[in-house]
C-alpha cells in the first residue's frame, strides 16, 4: 500500500519565502563586512606623520626600580618638555584648519589625562609642516623609585575635516617615562 502524503502549496511558499530572505540577508552582510575591511586597510595615510621630536631630548636606557629591570625605556628627565611633530601632506590637494590634537595620559591612571587641541592653517599637497605643542608639564615623575610612576603615553591625532580637505583621522602614540633622577649624558643636547 502507497502513502499518499499532501502539503498545501501555501506552506511551501511560505518555507521558499524565509529561504530566500535568508540568503538575501546573507548576501547583504557579507558584502557589508567586506566593504567595510577594504576601507579599514587603507595603507595610505592622507597627513602622514613623519617624526616626533622632544626638548629637552629625551635617551633611550635601562632603568632598574627595585627588583623590577626596564630595558630601553625613553626617558625624559624634566617635567616640562616641548613635543614637535613633523606630518606630510599625502595628497595632491591643498587642506585647510586641520585639527590636530595631542592627548598626554599617565598610564594606570586614567583620571591624569591632559588634551590639547591645535590647527594647520594651511597644508599643500606634498608639503610637510611642524606642530609644536609647548610647555607639556608631566603629569607624573618615578623619581629613581617607582616603575610606574613615571609612565606616559602621548597620542597624537590629526582629526578628520571634510570642509578642509582631510576625510581621514590619522594618530600616532608612543610611551614614555619621565624619571627627573636620571642623569642626561653631556653628549645629548639639553635646549
Amino acid at each position: 500500500m502507497a502513502k499518499i502524503i499532501t502539503i498545501n502549496r501555501k506552506y511551501i511558499a511560505l518555507v521558499a519565502s524565509i529561504f530566500v530572505l535568508c540568503l538575501f540577508g546573507f548576501a547583504g552582510f557579507s558584502l557589508w563586512e567586506t566593504k567595510g575591511a577594504s576601507v579599514s586597510n587603507n595603507s595610505t595615510p592622507e597627513i602622514k606623520m613623519l617624526g616626533v621630536t622632544v626638548e629637552p631630548a629625551s635617551i633611550v636606557k635601562d632603568l632598574t626600580y627595585g627588583s623590577v629591570a626596564l630595558k630601553g625605556v625613553q626617558v625624559i628627565s624634566t617635567k616640562t618638555f616641548d613635543l614637535i611633530v613633523t606630518v606630510q601632506n599625502m595628497t595632491a590637494k591643498t587642506m585647510t584648519n586641520v585639527p590636530v590634537e595631542l592627548q598626554v595620559t599617565l598610564i594606570g591612571d586614567d583620571t591624569k589625562k591632559v588634551t590639547s587641541p591645535g590647527s594647520l592653517q594651511t597644508l599643500e599637497p606634498g608639503a610637510t609642516a611642524r606642530v609644536a605643542f609647548r610647555q607639556i608639564k608631566a603629569l607624573g615623575d618615578a623619581l629613581g623609585k617607582s616603575a610606574t610612576d613615571g609612565q606616559h603615553l602621548i597620542t597624537l591625532r590629526i582629526n578628520a575635516n571634510p570642509e578642509g580637505g582631510v576625510e581621514q583621522a590619522t594618530e600616532a602614540s608612543f610611551r614614555f617615562n619621565v624619571d627627573s633622577t636620571v642623569k642626561v649624558p653631556a653628549t645629548v643636547k639639553q635646549q
